[in-house]
């Protein structure tokens, strides 16, 4: 009928300006990144175009990059993970395939982790016995050498229970370590972690799930503020006008970018928990 063209018109129309809509948005996500890498990769390439106090050091900039680079298997996993859920939906235990996931990328950082062990040294300048540390090594790549995994894990292990000698934290490696309340800073990251998981799992059982959208936004401005504050008043650093102008505007973009993103109307998100009954097969026969 002619009322029913009209509505799947409507329809139409609207789901284009949906799309449109999110693609605006992550467009602005994607902007306010570029900003954010901008002054790193400026840093590197040309360097003259900073002043010597807006000038970034080039550890600084190249660990920014590779923090960054980071994130790109992370997100293709997620984008893979949506699309399998999507193609083969089915009742899913909220809390079991957290575990899975958390379990399986476990395993994952632990077999990857040896090889890329050596990155932590990146870009940093040669340490000598003047520098407190009782290494010697004339390159990056020689100051943490991936054979010397199972000794720095097991160095960890101790540092966080609060035994490791603290001659070895002060020289033990190229930079010096830091013990004190690690136990409490891992802890509490872990509890943030299972905390978040299961508020998001409640949010979208709820069906509230705007204000999981508003909360990514507020946690966007609250990450963003206190890293500055801890940057300037206590690891004392200060990159200067143009980087910290760079890191401000591409903050406001990227809250935008995301309130514009989640704004559409999408299907509520939710788990499926109630597994159907199995119908009897013989309840014909009597």
């Amino acid at each position: 009928t002619e009322s029913q063209k009209e509505g799947g018109q409507q329809s139409l129309e609207h789901e284009k300006k949906q799309d449109s809509q999110m693609l605006f948005g992550a467009t602005l996500i994607m902007l306010s990144t570029i900003l954010a890498l901008a002054p790193a990769i400026l840093t590197l390439i040309y360097p003259s175009s900073f002043s010597s106090d807006d000038l970034m050091a080039d550890r600084t900039a190249w660990n920014t990059l590779l923090f960054f680079i980071s994130y790109v298997p992370g997100s293709l996993s997620q984008a893979y993970k949506e699309h399998t859920l999507e193609m083969y939906a089915q009742p899913v235990d909220p809390d079991m395939l957290n575990m899975v996931l958390s379990l399986f990328s476990a395993i994952f950082a632990f077999v990857i982790s040896p090889f890329i062990y050596t990155l932590q040294g990146l870009a940093d300048v040669e340490s000598s016995i003047e520098d407190e540390s009782s290494l010697n090594v004339e390159s990056w790549i020689d100051q943490y050498p991936s054979r010397q995994f199972s000794q720095n894990f097991s160095d960890g292990i101790q540092c966080f229970m609060g035994t490791l000698d603290d001659t070895l934290q002060v020289r033990g490696y190229p930079e010096e370590a830091h013990c004190d309340y690690a136990y409490v800073i891992v802890l509490l990251h872990v509890f943030s972690i299972i905390v978040i998981g299961h508020a998001v799992g409640k949010i979208c059982n709820a069906g509230a799930f705007k204000i999981m959208h508003r909360g990514i936004s507020a946690g966007i401005i609250l990450s963003v503020v206190s890293l500055f504050f801890y940057q300037v008043f206590v690891d004392d650093v200060d990159y200067g006008f143009i980087p910290n102008t760079y890191h401000i505007i591409c903050s406001v973009i990227l809250v935008i970018g995301s309130e514009i993103y989640h704004r559409v109307t999408l299907e509520m998100p939710s788990f499926e928990t109630n597994f159907p009954a199995v119908q009897s097969l013989y309840d014909d026969e009597f």
